[in-house]
């Protein structure tokens, strides 16, 4: 055999081994785990992912990842270890054959649409250390027969259980605060439902069309029911012909359907649903219990006849749109009276005497928008009209305003697109900024705090769209900063919490779109990064995260494309490596320092 042939057989030999080692090694498919993250499954030559029929993740697993195993459709049984936390977004999306799981003892999350579309899931174990059950969760689960909802867990997220058509049995327990909206639409076999006591708010549409829904046992410490929450059930059709004076569920008046001038609501009732009374075209005069605690988002909306309404003293919130476009002339609003909603009053024209014996903590957007009271209040030398210790307006007085001491909240929209502003001074004692109250002020270079700010609660883009503003002081005081509330302050370069600050939640977006943010210090109580909270800062070339937190969202620095250092504690290395991968795949390799 010639040297040649002899080099050519060699290197066939080779390729034949090279060949046979990878086949080996890839033919089957693999558990891709790192770090203690289940990120999926790699395919095999020889099987694919979307065939397995089994999966059991092993121990020292303490989270599934974002999609690992959407379409997965021929899944039938899945074993979790003891060691899961954490069960990510989609993780089990359209795993139509998977018929049971049972949620390990330490898992505390389970995130939006986890399980959306398992089409023949039966049966689910919760884990009784949960705390979090997102949105979507167990959406289109058409074969889940019956849920025990874990104490641990204060809300259940938006459609939750949308479309559980065979969901027959619901055991809420005591510690629930929050049913979200389309958390159970369309479960038609529901028959009963108990809601504890601890259950404040029920959110739209919540129980919608659950048609067989006739035993309803309502939380004796409600505070909001919004619209539609229980329509289409039985309890509410039965309703609507058998009751004369309006549908109760407990001590709540959910619907009114008498057509004419008057009203009584029923003693010992506390809460007027969502919409209860809207659209009443010849109500006139509404008599309140004094037991009335809350009058719902648009109870009373275009009731455009209605002149005459007692607001009881035990009343603490008006919600949004209550009395929109009435014929009210004259309030007494009560002193318990701590939240008037967005448009509560708003188009009532004839309003024109307001009386109130102490000013509420919150007053909203447009509340007493286009009413004869708001438009002849007397504006000050600044350009400003104030109710109590509220200010409520600013009518493109003078560009440097002195809001006037004493003064509590600065109402929502009050400096709304105002071009004149270029500089605001607010004392120490204002604790409240309302929602986009300085929003779209294209002017305003500067906001100064009183040393000693009493500042609380900055509210959903207060200062949205200050595209001249360059630096902001967070007060120590503040505890409270709302989505959007820094939204593309194009301008800003340096933003301060002071020393002390007690935030502990940035929510989406807030500094999203400060494309010249070059400097921050987080608050040092910080815990909770949300939704693209520093998206679009393209300026920004380090950030110091600090010890206290626990969760920052994948999308926080999203487009943050000059991020040169960041500083994370060890504690969250797992899950910042999701983040670091997501920069790396927009391209950017900041160095990562875990301390």
């Amino acid at each position: 055999m010639s040297k040649g042939r002899k080099i050519r057989l060699i290197i066939l030999i080779l390729l034949i081994v090279f060949i046979a080692q990878y086949v080996i090694t890839h033919a089957k498919r693999k558990l891709i785990i790192e770090d203690n993250i289940f990120y999926g499954v790699e395919e095999g030559i020889f099987e694919s992912k979307f065939s397995m029929k089994e999966l059991i993740v092993p121990a020292g697993v303490k989270s599934i990842s974002a999609y690992s195993l959407v379409g997965c459709e021929n899944l039938e049984a899945v074993e979790l270890p003891d060691t899961l936390e954490s069960i990510g977004e989609l993780s089990f999306m359209g795993c139509r054959k998977l018929e049971r799981i049972k949620i390990p003892g330490n898992v505390k999350d389970i995130e939006s649409s986890a399980f959306y579309g398992c089409s023949q899931l039966k049966n689910v174990e919760l884990s009784d250390s949960l705390e979090k059950l997102g949105r979507g969760a167990f959406s289109d689960c058409t074969a889940l027969e019956k849920i025990n909802i874990p104490a641990g867990v204060e809300e259940i997220g938006g459609s939750t259980f949308l479309n559980c058509k065979n969901l027959e049995s619901v055991e809420l327990n005591e510690g629930l605060k929050k049913i979200g909206s389309e958390a159970f639409l369309g479960c038609g076999k529901m028959q009963s439902i108990k809601i504890p006591d601890s259950v404040e708010d029920i959110n739209d549409f919540a129980f919608k069309d659950c048609k067989d829904l006739s035993n309803i046992e309502m939380s004796k410490g409600i505070k909001y029911i919004r619209e539609g929450a229980f329509e289409g059930t039985k309890y509410y059709e039965r309703g609507l012909w058998e009751d004369e004076d309006g549908i109760y569920i407990g001590d709540a008046l959910i619907k009114y359907e008498n057509k004419g001038s008057e009203i009584r609501v029923r003693e010992g009732t506390r809460v007027i649903a969502s919409k209860a009374c809207a659209d009443l075209p010849d109500l006139h005069t509404v008599e309140l219990p004094e037991s009335i605690i809350i009058i719902g988002n648009g109870a009373f909306v275009n009731c455009k006849s209605l002149k005459n309404i007692n607001l009881p003293k035990n009343l603490e919130d008006i919600d949004s749109n209550a009395f929109f476009e009435c014929d009210i002339e004259s309030l007494n609003i009560p002193a318990k009276v701590k939240s008037i909603g967005r448009e509560a009053f708003a188009n009532c024209r004839n309003l024109s005497n307001v009386y109130m014996e102490k000013a509420p903590d919150i007053v909203d957007i447009g509340a007493f928008e286009n009413t004869y009271w708001l438009e002849h209040l007397e504006k000050d030398e600044y350009g400003c009209k104030y109710f109590k210790n509220i200010l409520f307006d600013y009518m493109q007085g003078e560009s440097h305003v002195k809001v006037r001491e004493g003064t509590k909240s600065i109402s929502g929209e009050a400096f709304l697109n105002s071009d004149r502003l270029e500089k605001i001074d607010i004392p120490k004692s204002v604790e409240m900024i309302g929602t986009e109250a300085f929003s779209g002020c294209k002017n305003l270079k500067e906001c100064i705090f009183e040393e000693e700010s009493n500042i609380k609660i900055i509210y959903v883009g207060a200062f949205k769209e200050c595209t001249s503003l360059k630096e902001i002081e967070i007060p120590e005081s503040t505890k409270y900063l709302g989505a959007e509330a820094f939204k593309d302050c194009s301008s800003l370069e340096k933003i301060v919490f002071r020393e002390g600050c007690d935030i502990k939640e940035l929510n989406m977006e807030a500094f999203s779109g400060c494309s010249n943010l070059r400097e921050i210090s987080l608050p040092s109580k910080l815990e909770e990064i949300n939704y693209m909270a520093f998206s679009y800062c393209e300026s920004l070339e380090e950030i110091r995260f600090p010890e206290s937190i626990k969760y920052i969202d994948s999308s926080s620095l999203f487009i943050c494309k000059n991020l040169k250092r960041i500083e994370v504690p060890s504690s969250i290395k797992n899950d910042f490596r999701i983040i670091e991968k997501r920069l790396n795949f927009e391209k950017v390799y900041p160095e990562v320092i875990y301390y």
